[in-house]
């Protein structure tokens, strides 16, 4: 079949009902009436769906191409093999929204802690060696109150019937419990919420303040000073909710003089109250929830873009059931639970939607959720200690560092050799045996020796003694820091690739591959074609290479306002073409390779994709963290700025520069910058990391840093994508003086 289904609801409960591979676990899940609380239990617990299938034949085909649907300038469509025949849409008839599982995972087990977090012991200025969590039966009665509370609150200032959801709830904040609950409250009362992002400004948090006329915001005390700065510029908000407590004189004092006379265009006076307050007001004038259909527009996700103003990707319901699906037809609970509830670190940015979505998976089955004692990450280790999740979900940045963290604890100058040799060891074969075959190391050399001598160990410092599996996604990483960390860890890492307007993920590799770096193969939730583009040197019909394009049930509905730009992406055949450039192997599984128009010509005529580039060179060399390609079209060779991972790299540096020992931290930075025969050393390592480029695709000068891109200069999104025009403006003057110190290597053979 070449096009979407004709169903739109076929579910994951139908596909086990119809696919004839599936009939053993037909079979189990009969005992129970189809879609009651017994069978959707055993269904959750019988996931991921390829245990149920011949698995190294499924490892051999991930994804196939649908008969029939090769066209000119494109690649056939391809489908995960798991469910050729047809796109899923949700798990279940009985589940159609996100309100209506996190319903049934309250009524499954009440008393599962929900959302944690350590708190600071009594009159002393410790915090607490455990974390403390409150159930799924109070999360969900704080949520209804909390709901309740915004519909009267701002409708009493509307004069509007208190049942009346018109209108947008904003957020504003870290990750923190009082975020999860206000979603909640939010779906209770089918009311869209959009996340703004602490680290973008006031300008975007203004912008999208204003353009979806939100009347309440619901914010950190870190925040609420920044966002009276700007209140005058907030033509609709008037109501702000602190997620912390303030005392009765920090309110009295917010509400009177500096809040004196505040007043919004539409004539509504501004008030701060603090959440508690707000659960408080919902809990005495309880408003009948209004649960939301799989049409209801769930949030408006805004997207920082590499150029232009933020847009906002409408996602509804349907979206977020279709990722939970995916999610929960991939990833099983660990076997080692044992029937015990898991748990994880929501630690990624929930004003990002890669986490929503790993956030609403683990809300369904029932794990979880823990969060920073502190907005830090530099606590996240103590914390991850403390917590010891089942599994992890990282972006690159994270896991090299945890990485460099690893070979510096093994490989120390205070470690004895012989126990530096014996861990060299232990890692060497652990390598070679992740390299030889597929699946996790059931051995006993593993289990009796490995493990004992070295690997609980690394896994308990880093605070993933329990992880079964890590997760990565968001931007290229280096396919040796992937297998290093397969390898120090004992656990399965697992790269995935989406974009906020496929409700994040659409593919995830699987856990224990031989081979790392494939993003794995397209969801059931979703099919994918490629599109041909020559101008860049791309054949999707006889190479496999070209731009993504995808379409299914996670896909979203349009930008907010916006719908112009909605039809440069999405086609009448509801093809939303993503921009990336891919490739697909011969097993079916995706790989991101470029971007599509991110090209320029040097003067010699060769065109250069710097996105290309610098996928490379992040996903070849483990010391970077960073990396913005640039040409000059009167030049013909490139130079880049480039972010170092500096705790892995100075070790390197040490041994291979010698002029470099004196140096550490930004003092090695800086002798870099100032020595081009020092930086002529740096720039040898990293091409003799990369394959793959032809010679004037090389990098011939490098500006170092340790975050030399930051989203709060916007130079990066928040999805670490480089905004090229930015980044090149803010080191015009360095770009230049690259070029006016010329090619470190241009003597050398590249």
């Amino acid at each position: 079949m070449s096009s979407v289904d004709s169903n739109p609801n076929f579910s994951l409960t139908d596909l086990i009902d119809r696919d004839l591979r599936f009939h053993k676990l037909k079979e189990k899940l009969s005992e129970h009436n189809q879609n009651s609380k017994e069978y959707l239990t055993a269904l959750y617990n019988a996931m991921p769906l390829s245990g149920h299938v011949d698995y190294p034949v499924f490892l051999e085909q991930q994804a196939v191409p649908v008969p029939g649907s090769r066209r000119p300038g494109y690649s056939p469509t391809y489908r995960n093999a798991l469910s050729p025949d047809h796109l899923v849409s949700s798990i279940s008839p009985r589940l159609a929204t996100f309100f209506d599982i996190f319903n049934f995972t309250t009524e499954r087990c009440p008393e599962n802690d929900c959302l944690g977090a350590r708190v600071k012991l009594d009159e002393t200025a410790k915090w607490g060696s455990k974390y403390v969590f409150e159930t799924y039966s109070a999360i969900q009665e704080r949520s209804r109150n909390l709901g309740s509370g915004i519909m009267t609150l701002v409708n009493f200032k509307r004069k509007q019937a208190a049942n009346c959801n018109d209108f947008i709830v904003s957020l504003l904040s870290t990750n923190r419990k009082e975020w999860i609950i206000s979603d909640l409250a939010c779906q209770a009362y089918s009311l869209p919420n959009t996340a703004l992002y602490e680290t973008l400004g006031p300008d975007t948090s203004q912008y999208i303040l204003n353009i979806t006329n939100s009347p309440v915001l619901i914010l950190s005390k870190s925040n609420l000073y920044k966002v009276l700065a700007i209140l005058s510029n907030l033509n609709d908000l008037s109501t702000l909710i602190c997620m912390d407590d303030l005392s009765s004189d920090e309110l009295a004092h917010l509400n009177g003089p500096l809040l004196a006379g505040s007043i919004n265009q539409r004539g509504e006076r501004v008030s701060v109250l603090t959440f508690k307050q707000v659960e408080e007001i919902g809990f005495d004038n309880q408003v009948p929830i209004i649960p939301p259909t799989a049409d209801s527009l769930y949030t408006i996700s805004f997207t920082s873009g590499t150029t232009g103003t933020p847009k906002g990707v409408l996602l509804n319901q349907s979206h977020l059931m279709a990722g939970v699906t995916f999610l929960l037809s991939n990833i099983g609970i660990p076997p080692t639970k044992n029937g015990k509830q898991p748990y994880d670190m929501c630690f990624l940015p929930l004003a990002h939607i890669f986490e929503r979505m790993i956030a609403a998976y683990e809300l369904a089955v029932g794990a979880a959720l823990g969060f920073l004692h502190v907005a830090d990450p530099a606590v996240l280790i103590e914390d991850l200690r403390v917590l010891k999740p089942d599994f992890f979900c990282v972006v690159p940045r994270v896991l090299t560092k945890l990485e460099a963290g690893i070979k510096n604890a093994v490989q120390g100058a205070t470690v004895p050799n012989f126990t530096k040799l014996v861990a060299r060891k232990v890692l060497d074969k652990r390598l070679v045996t992740i390299q030889s075959r597929e699946g996790p190391d059931n051995s006993i050399l593993n289990h009796l020796v490995y493990r004992k001598i070295l690997i609980d160990k690394i896994r308990a410092s880093v605070g993933l003694s329990e992880a079964s599996f890590i997760v990565i996604g968001s931007a290229p990483i280096s396919s040796d820091t992937l297998m290093f960390m397969k390898s120090a860890l004992d656990c399965g890492v697992r790269q995935g690739y989406g974009l906020t307007e496929t409700f994040a993920g659409v593919c995830l590799s699987e856990p224990h591959e031989r081979d790392s770096g494939t993003c794995g193969a397209i969801a059931i939730t979703t099919e994918c074609r490629l599109r041909s583009v020559p101008e860049m040197g791309y054949d999707a019909e006889h190479d496999l290479r070209g731009e993504v394009q995808v379409r299914g049930s996670q896909v979203f509905a349009g930008y907010f306002k916006n719908p112009d730009t909605t039809k440069e992406v999405l086609d009448g055949e509801g093809w939303f073409s993503t921009g990336d450039i891919g490739y697909i192997d011969s097993r079916g599984r995706l790989s991101i390779i470029d971007r599509v128009k991110n090209f320029f010509k040097l003067a010699q005529g060769e065109y250069i994709a710097p996105e290309k580039i610098e996928n490379i060179y992040i996903s070849s060399c483990p010391y970077l963290t960073q990396i913005c390609v640039y040409g000059d079209p009167l030049k013909t060779f490139l130079v880049a700025i480039v972010g170092l991972d500096l705790e892995a790299i100075t070790s390197f540096l040490h041994q291979a520069v010698p002029g470099l020992r004196i140096f550490h931290g930004e003092n090695l930075i800086n002798a870099l910058n100032d020595k081009p025969e020092y930086r002529k050393e740096l720039l040898k390592m990293m091409n003799s990391f990369v394959r793959g480029l032809q010679g004037f695709e090389r990098v011939n000068n490098i500006y170092v840093g340790v975050e030399p891109l930051k989203v709060s200069d916007d130079t990066i999104t928040p999805t670490l994508k480089v905004k090229r025009a930015k980044a090149t403006k803010k080191y015009e003057n360095v770009l230049k003086a690259l070029y006016e110190e010329g090619s470190l290597i241009k003597a050398e053979k590249l």
